[in-house]
């Protein structure tokens, strides 16, 4: 039987629930009590019967490891004692970035012939393919967290449904759908780096396809203006953020600003400029601490292939990560996975409520500031008698 939609829906709702439940109640579940309350009600929800020895077994020994793997999957279409997927579970909460965790899943796929594993707390599931490539970050392809489904900082509920069923469902394993969603996924995954790199400084790619464009007439430019390479390179570099990157909601920045500007009740050049100045800006987490959009001792982190790392807003307008202070978010990021990376989108910081957001959030904040402050000193000096 496939999977049945709603049912996946509503089980995993429920089991972002529950874990939040958990995890607030600062309650330790233990790696039996994740397995059965957690990880086995996903599966089921995917297909699976636990009650079928032929689909599932678990607590299955390898000749030459003293532990067992947790759960080995088995196709009931092919009769091979080979499993289609592993999964090595651990308790709620565990760190499974840790070398130790990995290197026993991806050990276990290398001794019994097995291409798909799974990693996981019974929150987050990193799937591992054991022919990705040599080391275990390129065989590492995806990590899903059932707690931040629906939020800022995670799938969609539909992105996470599709992910599921697609990669880890038994009709699709079996008929091994899977290497048509994995590559799909890698696909999607590496053009969107390809485009990430294009919308990165240097940006002579970047300026080449946009020339091409004007030149093609594909954007109609009025006659009498000339646009160069220099022009091109000067208006990519007001526009990209600290790490040198263009983000990539331009249109809807631009739309923004533009009824700002429409609404406005000084519709002057100057007022435009002001605006212009305030959404070029670099920010500096020294500027949201002097505008009071964060406070001193506030705690962002940085969800990153399966971790989480803190980091702590200092009075000296500094992001302190590991005993080190950064004085923008990219450059944290940068010092903790080793690699350039947009820090306002990746760190994310907790609002009131309690639910976690990318900081890039207030960094609109901020310049939103910036721009009424700039309106009000204007509105002043307009209504000033002249020579005040």
């Amino acid at each position: 039987m496939g999977v049945i939609y709603s049912e996946l829906r509503a089980t995993i709702q429920k089991l972002k629930e529950q874990i939040i439940k958990i995890q607030e109640g600062d309650s330790q579940l233990s790696e039996t009590d994740t397995r059965q309350g957690l990880i086995n009600p996903l599966f089921r929800a995917l297909g699976w019967d636990f009650t079928d020895f032929d689909q599932i077994k678990s607590e299955v020994r390898i000749q030459q490891f003293n532990e067992p793997v947790d759960y080995a999957f088995y196709s009931s279409k092919k009769k091979s004692n080979r499993p289609i997927l592993l999964l090595e579970a651990k308790r709620l909460g565990s760190n499974l970035g840790h070398k130790n965790h990995i290197k026993q899943l991806t050990s276990y796929l290398g001794a019994m012939g097995v291409q798909w594993g799974v990693l996981s707390d019974g929150n987050r599931y990193v799937l591992y393919n054991s022919r990705g490539g040599i080391s275990f970050e390129d065989q590492k392809f995806l990590v899903m967290e059932v707690k931040t489904v629906d939020t800022e900082s995670g799938f969609s509920m539909e992105e996470f449904v599709r992910h599921l069923s697609t990669l880890l469902s038994r009709e699709c394993l079996e008929n091994e759908e899977i290497q048509k969603a994995y590559e799909e996924h890698m696909i999607n995954s590496h053009i969107k780096l390809a485009l990430e790199s294009l919308l990165s400084d240097p940006f002579d790619t970047l300026v080449t396809a946009i020339r091409r464009e004007l030149k093609d007439q594909r954007v109609g430019v009025p006659d009498g203006i000339r646009i160069t390479k220099k022009h091109i390179e000067e208006f990519l570099s007001s526009i990209a953020d600290e790490a040198g990157r263009i983000p990539v909601d331009l249109e809807a920045e631009a739309i923004h600003s533009d009824e700002a500007v429409q609404n406005s009740v000084i519709e002057s050049a100057e007022l435009e400029q002001s605006d212009v100045r305030a959404r070029g800006k670099r920010v500096t987490i020294r500027d949201l601490l002097a505008e009071q959009v964060v406070q001193v001792g506030e705690q962002w982190r940085l969800a990153y292939k399966g971790e989480v790392i803190w980091g702590r807003i200092e009075s000296n307008g500094q992001l302190e990560v590991q005993g080190e202070g950064h004085g923008n978010p990219s450059k944290a990021f940068q010092a903790v996975v080793g690699k350039t990376g947009n820090g306002w989108y990746y760190w994310q910081y907790r609002d009131p409520e309690g639910q976690w957001h990318r900081i890039d959030q207030l960094r609109h904040q901020y310049r939103e500031k910036l721009t009424r402050k700039t309106t009000l000193t204007l509105v002043q000096d307009a209504d000033a008698p002249n020579g005040a």
